[in-house]
């Protein structure tokens, strides 16, 4: 979550605090604008290790696709994409969902407009299905890309990631873990996991990730192929290739537990507390007389206190 401080005026902020009004009394409200990077600032910033790790998986233009190339449809609905007409009378009866579908090749239609748009042809082996790109050719060509079918997960890129994560050890960095029945469980971040498969995902999250933990249960986590810093399911925001738990020598075993169970008790400091909650939405920060008082937001109403920069109370 990317936050933001926000400035407030002394009685809008006692009013905010009033759940957790104390003796002491604000003498000013202070504030810092936080401060966002630009694109081309981003540019300049030297890539993670993470993000060079998974930046080879690219997506295909349209120009390079080969006929045959493999793509899942990743939910019955995918069907809703196609035109209609040259399916079977009982449609209702075709079931899309987890089947491949192989690219065959594309041909130009005209358009209502006067113009001729590029359709994509592919088969299950037994039906031929096409999608209207509603693009003209010189367009489709190069605009036209693997990733973005919609409900559909280019499986050579797949297979990259397959080749890429297969047996590795990683961290993980959330604890948004999922069974095989795609049921959400009780995960943990930042602990190490063996990968066992990476198979096509959702039409939300193409790539599902198969791990076992440390106790040698199997648990799935979901991620797309955005390479973006600002993409919270991107493979650099899911997993670490290192131990986190090494930059933090001065955190106790204790309280990296909590951390690991994206839980918090009184007494963590503010870097602990982003650890296990993330960044906060909105920041309110002011001082009374002996003390820097902050209070820290979060999108889903969870709300915490710090004073000199300990969390004294909270509200999830």
């Amino acid at each position: 979550m990317q936050g933001r401080t926000k400035f407030l005026p002394l009685a809008t902020l006692l009013i905010a605090l009033s759940p957790f009004i104390f003796s002491s009394c604000f003498t000013g409200v202070e504030s810092t604008k936080k401060i966002t990077l630009s694109k081309d600032d981003r540019k300049l910033l030297k890539p993670t290790e993470e993000e060079r790790f998974f930046n080879n998986i690219e997506a295909i233009p349209l120009e390079k696709w080969e006929k045959g190339h493999p793509f899942y449809a990743a939910d019955d609905r995918t069907l809703l994409i196609f035109d209609q007409q040259g399916l079977p009378s009982d449609i209702e009866k075709i079931a899309l969902g987890g089947k491949t579908l192989s690219y065959q090749g594309f041909t130009t239609r005209l358009g209502a407009d006067g113009n001729d748009y590029v359709w994509l042809t592919f088969s299950d082996g037994e039906n031929a299905y096409n999608f209207n790109t509603g693009k003209r050719e010189n367009e489709a060509m190069k605009e036209i890309l693997s990733d973005a079918l919609p409900m559909m997960v280019d499986l050579g890129m797949i297979h990259q990631a397959s080749l890429l994560l297969s047996g590795k050890k990683l961290w993980t960095r959330t604890a948004l873990w999922y069974n095989s029945e795609g049921d959400r469980i009780e995960g943990k971040k930042f602990v190490p996991v063996n990968i066992k498969s990476v198979q096509p995902g959702t039409m939300v999250f193409p790539i599902k990730v198969v791990f076992t933990d440390e106790n040698n249960e199997d648990a799935t986590l979901f991620l797309n192929f955005g390479h973006s810093p600002t993409d919270s399911r991107s493979f650099s925001h899911i997993f670490s290739l290192s131990d986190i738990r090494k930059k933090y020598p001065s955190i106790s075993d204790e309280v990296w537990e909590l951390i690991c169970s994206e839980k918090i008790r009184n007494g963590m400091t503010k870097e602990e507390c982003r650890l296990s909650l993330g960044n906060p939405t909105e920041v309110s920060a002011g001082h009374d007389y002996s003390q820097t008082l902050d209070l820290w937001h979060y999108q889903d109403g969870t709300v915490l206190w710090f004073e000199d920069g300990l969390l004294t109370r909270f509200r999830k």
